[in-house]
């Protein structure tokens, strides 16, 4: 039976530069950004770059890695498997089967730690979007122990997705026309007016508030100081193609 970390132990298993690489904290962020905080390791693979045709491959052997390591300086009890070799991953996460798929979901423990650590990812992009349903919908709550973490609203990125569609709304891209199953429903939501400007509970509207924006274009938003609006970064991706397309 794998042992169950508390979240100041992850917290400090985070911020341990020799067990946990970047890399790692990329895997964790993924995940959390999918509802629920759980996905396939074929769609974090895919989506931190793998051009694998076993995209989940890689993700397997790279927590595999991570785990060696926490097991090198932490006492820490793996779940041993049936060929006597331990099973690593269930440390992190809570996995089980889905048809072809197995599913990744990271420990709640985990949730905390990355949240109190400042280290979901979620900062940098503004997508501060809260986990339960609320029949109003309100952002900007700040955690009472979290500095600059917001609670995630489930509901308004399904309100938003629902009316805005899947695909980026700056360049068009499909997660799920790209890769199939593995992209499905994978999208970021930007606000138009990031909370952290706001600083207080407002009552959002999904559908005025927020776009569906692919990474990319989400980093590009948010890449200087002042955020650039949606029509501003349109502007300048519709120049760049006609660029391309005038050089071709």
């Amino acid at each position: 039976m794998a042992s169950i970390l508390t979240k100041q132990q992850f917290v400090e298993i985070l911020q341990d530069k020799d067990v946990t690489k970047t890399e790692d904290i990329a895997v964790f962020q993924t995940i959390f950004s999918f509802e629920e905080h759980k996905a396939y390791a074929s769609q974090v693979g895919r989506i931190l770059g793998s051009k694998s045709k076993t995209p989940g491959s890689s993700i397997n052997l790279q927590i595999g890695r991570l785990g060696k390591r926490l097991a090198k300086k932490y006492e820490v009890n793996f779940t041993i498997r049936e060929n006597q070799k331990f099973k690593f991953w269930d440390i992190f996460f809570d996995g089980w089967e889905e048809g072809r798929f197995f599913v990744w979901q990271l420990k709640p423990n985990l949730i905390k730690a990355l949240i109190e650590a400042e280290l979901t990812g979620e900062v940098q992009y503004s997508e501060e979007i809260p986990t339960e349903y609320l029949e109003k919908l309100f952002e900007g709550a700040k955690r009472t122990v979290i500095v600059n973490a917001y609670e995630r609203n489930a509901k308004a990125r399904q309100l938003c997705i629902s009316h805005w569609g899947i695909k980026c709304i700056v360049c068009e891209f499909d997660f799920e026309k790209e890769y199939g199953e593995t992209g499905k429903n994978f999208i970021h939501v930007h606000h138009i007016i990031p909370i952290a400007e706001i600083g207080k509970i407002y009552e959002i509207d999904p559908i005025r508030d927020l776009r569906p924006v692919c990474p990319n274009c989400h980093s590009m938003i948010h890449k200087e100081k002042d955020t650039l609006t949606i029509d501003e970064l349109k502007k300048y991706y519709k120049n760049a193609q006609e660029k391309i397309n005038t050089n071709a």
